[in-house]
């Protein structure tokens, strides 16, 4: 009794692999959007500038801490942000408390440096100012 195995040639094996069925297409599409709706999100303000900044937000690894992008809805401003590990942790195991620095980098040249604390395990809070003054307010949540 032996295995019997079939023999596809090399063209039809490019046909299979090449061929997109309509269906696949639509569900992995579908899955990218559900994905890309939920997951953590961004907002904040800077004092000069009118418009909300909104964008997304990228948690660290179990050390704390992570990334976040923000934008004016004009897309002529956006920032990039990281937020360093915790310096300062409360009760081993909790996230609501834990502290830390940062920095944010925006696309017109500024850098600001920020502190910020965390609200729970999946969100956190901050604030910077940069060189001239001006106030980054940010929220970072899971949605």
């Amino acid at each position: 009794m032996g295995v019997r195995m079939t023999i596809i040639s090399r063209k039809r094996l490019g046909r299979l692999v090449n061929h997109r069925h309509p269906a696949l297409i639509l569900a992995t599409t579908l899955l990218t959007l559900t994905a890309c709706a939920f997951g953590y999100q961004a907002h904040g303000s800077l004092s000069d500038v009118a418009d909300e900044l909104r964008g997304k937000g990228y948690p660290g690894s179990t050390a704390g801490g992570g990334r976040f992008t923000l934008a004016d809805r004009a897309g002529s401003l956006s920032c990039d942000g990281e937020s360093y590990p915790p310096s300062a942790a409360t009760t081993p195991g909790q996230c609501a408390g834990e502290s830390g620095t940062g920095m944010v980098r925006c696309s017109d040249g500024r850098a600001i440096p920020i502190r910020w604390q965390a609200i729970t395990c999946r969100s956190w809070q901050g604030s910077g100012e940069d060189a001239r003054g001006n106030r980054l307010e940010f929220r970072v949540e899971r949605r």
